[in-house]
């Protein structure tokens, strides 16, 4: 997925390959793709160097790891001259994508596409299913890694966003196709919007969609209630992950900046943020023109399978 924010050298616990644990390697690949917005996991940050103190568990390494530039993707727009621009919305506005105008709590969503039901996912409200393409693909893949994983069980999903973005009640957010309401797994079939807690929560699929969804390295924030965060850190740390990843994911008192917090009303469900850097680079170019072309009622299109 394209960074749209320049060249920058990243060194990460990833290069050292099959010597680091798995999940310092996931925490190092999440946390490279929103380098710029915010430090999601430590081990994203940490420069690797031959004497270093190895992490808990590692054994110390002479070697030196070489840093590695990640070079951001062409945006689709790219090339085009701002007449050019223009003229493409006013004739085909749906050949640019999906794009965000403004913020996720006071913007717009063109060409949005749609998060349709399928095995192990459930679509709750079809007027506020709309999405941006990273969104929309994002927990898709997350819901097919869990059932890779864990088969048989359904997954609902709630608001997103409505078929233009902008306000839909009660959200101060789902604007613009980033925010997610996204259902827990339970141990046996619940309602949808149904209080989590320790006998209810299927902790071992719950985890697993955290986990599918942080790999993707396209979450912002995850908002869940403390209490379903204590019962997920258990099972983690009860299964083996490192104490490092799950320390570096959930929240404490002593670390409010990280990328699991706490929001009240969320214990039912978890606020997913995601980034669509694309989308959102989309509407800065070509945000002016589509407000003076007022494009009509755009026909959402349906995410692709993988």
């Amino acid at each position: 997925m394209p960074l749209l924010l320049g060249e920058r050298p990243i060194v990460g616990w990833w290069a050292l390959g099959a010597a680091v644990p798995l999940s310092l390697c996931l925490a190092a690949f999440g946390g490279s793709k929103v380098l710029a917005a915010r430090p999601v996991l430590g081990a994203a940050h940490a420069r690797v160097v031959a004497g270093a103190m190895p992490p808990p568990g590692m054994a110390r390494l002479s070697l030196a790891v070489e840093p590695v530039t990640i070079r951001p993707e062409r945006h689709p727009l790219d090339g085009l001259s701002r007449v050019e621009l223009e003229t493409l919305v006013k004739s085909s506005p749906e050949k640019l994508g999906p794009a965000i105008v403004g913020r996720p709590n006071r913007g717009v969503l063109f060409n949005p596409v749609t998060l349709e039901s399928g095995p192990g996912l459930e679509v709750m409200n079809e007027e506020r299913r709309f999405a941006t393409s990273v969104t929309a693909t994002a927990i898709t893949n997350a819901v097919a890694e869990v059932e890779r994983e864990f088969p048989g069980a359904v997954l609902r999903v709630g608001d997103i966003s409505g078929r233009r973005g902008g306000y839909i009640r009660p959200h101060r957010s789902h604007q613009a196709g980033v925010d997610a309401d996204i259902g827990f797994y339970y141990r046996t079939p619940q309602k949808w919007y149904t209080k989590a807690n320790a006998s209810n929560l299927d902790c071992e699929r719950t985890w697993a969609l955290v986990k599918a969804l942080v790999a993707q390295g396209t979450v912002e924030y995850l908002f869940v209630d403390r209490s379903v965060q204590s019962l997920l850190r258990e099972h983690a740390l009860a299964i083996g992950e490192s104490r490092e990843f799950v320390d570096g994911l959930f929240e404490s008192p002593a670390k409010r900046d990280t990328l699991v917090r706490h929001a009240w009303g969320h214990l039912t469900h978890f606020h997913v943020r995601f980034i669509d850097p694309v989308a959102e680079e989309t509407g800065r170019r070509a945000g002016p023109s589509l407000g003076r072309a007022r494009p009509p009622e755009p026909r959402a299109r349906r995410a692709k399978k993988k």
